[in-house]
């Protein structure tokens, strides 16, 4: 019988606050974990710090005001083509601590795979500010204003990642990859009322060579960009209604979804590339990816960005953000988000149901006022877990929430929470499952559920 896979996102403080060998020891007899994808490089609290919303128990109960960066020690031979050098976190709580080389060996003495994850993040408030020659890396906003994340275009912030990867691969035994798909395009930015990427001069450069006429791109975000500040200001709609004038703006200046193409294009090639770079170093290696929850289920735009059946041209294994139990409050938030943008001619009952419909989330969950506090059901884990093995023919293992909060009112993640998801994963053809968000925020019963299911499967 193949073994399941049972793996969990986990960062360098775990280790640091409770001990690598007792980490370890709780993590494989009480979950079953046989696999861990450690935060090695990362400047999110969320994925590589202490807990965000209330403390577990166990580890240290207070913040670590992570500032971030490479919780390993870059090997310097290995980063002769790239400027960018000093990178390793300033934090004192690290200093002295080698993620990899500490845990990669006690890990594989245990037959526990390891895999570094790295997670885009959407946000524009992680900033390594810190670093020096990271503002390089930078790309450009719709004013041309310096963006506050880096250019998937920039060919230095390529060489450096390419530097990162092949370090991480030639120092450590390893056992592949996992990379988080987390970031939106120009206009979703903009849509949010956030800084936007994809207009510093290599996306000009490329736009040409595309024939995209780029003053009329800009323009066009730009009228859009507007038109949103404008009711954010005043909460004034305007008199042929929000929704008919994003419409016109787009249809005015058809070089936006032009736009957008090329940078959904700019974004799969840059994860491409990365496949195939750890494949070179060794074809056994696996390469997976993390696919947002906003991207499989809350955005219909980012749902209609991204088709799954193309993950199976480069994916070993694929983890679906399905937590369950916040996707109610989740789902609650973004569709308020967009009420109070380019929906804002709708009632916000009508844009939490009509979003429902559209994205076939009838009956997962309750109303727009039931929703934060009733989650997601288990069914929901099932079906969008059996849909994506079935698009990408893909070994999955569904990201299930074992700890993750949503900062708000939101359904208690309870070990029963945690049962039910591992079970409907296992139940929609899942190959494994992954813990999430964080070992840190994750409480022992809840971590102990997952063994439970396994074990009474005999899958452990």
């Amino acid at each position: 019988m193949t073994e399941t896979f049972v793996g969990i996102q986990i960062g360098a403080i775990s280790f640091i606050d409770e001990g690598v060998e007792p980490v370890l020891d709780l993590l494989q007899e009480q979950a079953g974990v046989n696999a861990l994808m450690i935060s090695a490089l990362s400047w999110s609290r969320g994925n590589a710090g202490r807990a965000l919303y209330g403390f577990p128990d166990h580890g240290e109960a207070s913040p670590d005001h992570l500032q971030g960066g490479a919780f390993y020690e870059p090997n310097p031979d290995y980063y002769t083509a790239t400027f960018h050098k000093q990178f390793k976190a300033p934090d004192p709580l690290y200093n002295g601590f080698d993620t990899l080389g500490a845990v990669v060996p006690a890990a594989k003495a245990r037959g526990i795979k390891v895999y570094p994850y790295y997670c885009e993040t959407s946000s524009s408030g992680i900033r390594p500010v810190w670093q020096p020659g990271f503002p390089h890396f930078l790309d450009r906003d719709h004013f041309g204003r310096v963006a506050t994340r880096p250019s998937l275009l920039n060919p230095h912030y390529k060489t450096w990642w390419f530097s990162v990867i092949e370090d991480w691969f030639k120092n450590h035994a390893l056992d592949g990859l996992l990379w988080g798909v987390e970031r939106h395009s120009p206009l979703m930015d903009i849509l949010r009322g956030d800084s936007s990427t994809g207009f510093d001069d290599y996306y000009k450069a490329e736009a040409r060579a595309r024939h995209i006429d780029v003053e009329k791109a800009l323009q066009g975000y730009r009228n859009i960009d507007q038109l949103l500040q404008s009711y954010r200001k005043t909460g004034q709609l305007p008199d042929e209604g929000m929704f008919v004038m994003f419409l016109r703006h787009i249809l005015h200046h058809p070089e936006v979804l032009l736009w957008e193409k090329m940078w959904l294009d700019s974004h799969q090639s840059f994860y491409h590339e990365i496949a195939g770079l750890v494949h070179f170093f060794d074809p056994t290696y696996e390469m997976g990816y993390g696919i947002w929850q906003v991207i499989n289920t809350y955005n219909p735009y980012l749902r209609a960005q991204y088709d799954m059946a193309d993950f199976a041209q480069y994916a070993d294994f694929l983890k679906p953000v399905l937590y369950h139990t916040p996707a109610g409050a989740r789902f609650a938030s973004f569709a308020a988000s967009w009420q109070k943008g380019i929906l804002a001619d709708a009632t916000p009952d009508g844009v939490f149901d009509g979003l429902a419909r559209l994205l076939n989330l009838d009956g997962f969950t309750g109303t727009r006022t039931e929703a934060p506090m009733q989650g997601f059901s288990p069914e929901y884990v099932k079906k969008w877990t059996r849909d994506l093995v079935d698009k990408t023919g893909v070994k999955v293992y569904s990201g299930i929430g074992v700890g993750v909060g949503d900062g708000g009112t939101s359904k208690p993640v309870t070990p029963q929470e945690v049962r039910e998801g591992i079970a409907a994963a296992l139940d929609g053809g899942a190959a494994g499952i992954l813990i999430s968000r964080n070992y840190s925020e994750a409480d022992l019963p809840a971590l102990a559920a997952v063994g439970a299911v396994l074990k009474e499967r005999g899958l452990r």
